[in-house]
């Protein structure tokens, strides 16, 4: 029996701890969840405002969703890595000289950034910041972690850096679907006013949809603003 009663307190302690792993892991993989840090996923406001934010560029398909943002009036922002901003800084410049806002989606967006040292990832945001600030002369205080990823060393290097993380609260999946009709549905069957859309400019499909998409938004009477306009916030430091 006394063996018994020593075993039950370890099982305890097994589950609880196994519970507090899953929490984690599940909540260091969702930057919804607030679990680490707070971020920007959507603003209560009276005006019909809604955030288009774009990840991942700048590519040369950028270039044609600002076509598209051009022609209907419609400001987005773009989170920008670092490594494709030095590549395309003239791209980048034009994102800023439309009007548009620019935030920090590390420099090399990582695979394995979850596992990254504090140092590192400071890093990355730092190397990140200084490309957009060398292509366009603004110093992003914005950032997105790449696939949502938090924890404790990301919070601690958005503290040292001093930079806002921003999340979602519509997701498009246009990373992972090449349906058109998929990713507008993904959207236009959940999005209300003060939401802030996560898409992708580095994708074609995105391009293709994106002209059906600001069509059917119009129509619902949507402002489509900058991430810092929705918040009433600075964009850059």
């Amino acid at each position: 029996m006394g063996i018994v009663n020593a075993i039950l307190p370890i099982y305890a302690i097994l589950i609880v701890l196994g519970a507090w792993l899953l929490v984690t892991f599940i909540a260091s993989t969702n930057i919804k969840m607030n679990y680490f840090f707070t971020s920007w996923q959507s603003q209560e406001n009276t005006s019909n405002q809604i955030a288009l934010t774009f990840d991942d560029g700048p590519t040369h398909n950028t270039l044609q969703i600002l076509e598209i943002l051009k022609k209907h009036q419609a400001k987005a922002s773009f989170f920008c890595i670092g490594h494709r901003v030095d590549e395309h800084p003239a791209i980048a410049k034009k994102i800023i000289e439309e009007g548009h806002t620019i935030g920090n989606h590390t420099y090399s967006h990582a695979k394995n950034l979850g596992f990254f040292s504090n140092k590192r990832m400071q890093g990355e945001i730092e190397s990140c910041n200084r490309a957009i600030a060398a292509a366009t002369g603004k110093t992003p205080r914005l950032y997105r972690p790449p696939f949502g990823i938090t924890n404790p060393k990301i919070k601690k290097a958005l503290e040292i850096t001093e930079m806002q993380p921003v999340g979602w609260s519509v997701r498009s999946f246009d990373a992972l679907l090449t349906s058109k009709e998929l990713i507008y549905k993904n959207i236009i069957r959940q999005v209300k006013s003060g939401d802030v859309i996560l898409l992708h400019d580095d994708r074609v499909q995105t391009q293709e949809v994106l002209e059906r998409l600001l069509l059917s938004l119009k129509e619902k009477n949507y402002n489509l603003v900058t991430i810092d306009q929705l918040f009433k916030s600075h964009a850059y430091s």
